[in-house]
């Protein structure tokens, strides 16, 4: 029995060992362009502003396979589970975007019906192009969401990236 606990604390050990290493991973690294943006989690009637880092992720740079959005805030992944993942419609218009959840999602701390994100950043919304709308992969990660953007908006947003001097590789 001893030692059957002593794997159990073992194994858990590992498991803490894993999720902080994936905790490092994210935040600003090479290649990821922090952008100014607001993130608002909305119902149908109320709206809720949280804090969180919104980053360009360019292809090639800290193991990013292709450009994507990171948003990074810990709450997002009530939305998002880490490792799940859906499409969702998307739109741009004044200087927002804003990505609809096909099913509402409750979030148990900011105690609301999430049924869309709206990201207020005017680079971003520049880049993809006023009053576009399409379908966006919506992933979650340890520590946030990542947007995964169809090919057309995505050579956009490489457009952006260099700009800032950054090139996919």
């Amino acid at each position: 029995m001893l030692n059957f606990h002593i794997a159990f604390i073992t194994y858990y050990r590992l498991l803490d060992e894993k999720f902080l290493r994936r905790e490092i991973l994210t935040g600003l690294g090479e290649g990821k362009i922090p952008l100014n943006a607001k993130i608002k989690l909305c119902s149908r009637n109320k709206c809720v502003s949280i804090e969180c880092d919104v980053y360009l992720h360019v292809k090639g740079y800290s193991l990013a396979r292709v450009t994507h959005v990171d948003i990074e805030e810990k709450i997002l992944n009530e939305i998002v589970k880490p490792k799940k993942s859906q499409y969702c419609f998307y739109k741009v218009n004044d200087d927002s975007v804003c990505i609809y959840f096909r099913n509402p999602i409750y979030s148990k701390s900011l105690n609301i019906l999430v049924r869309r994100i709206i990201i207020e950043s005017k680079e971003l919304a520049e880049a993809l192009g006023e009053s576009t709308r399409s379908w966006v992969f919506v992933g979650g990660k340890y520590g946030g969401i990542f947007l995964g953007f169809k090919k057309e908006q995505m050579e956009k947003l490489e457009q952006l990236a260099r700009k800032y001097g950054v090139s996919p590789r």
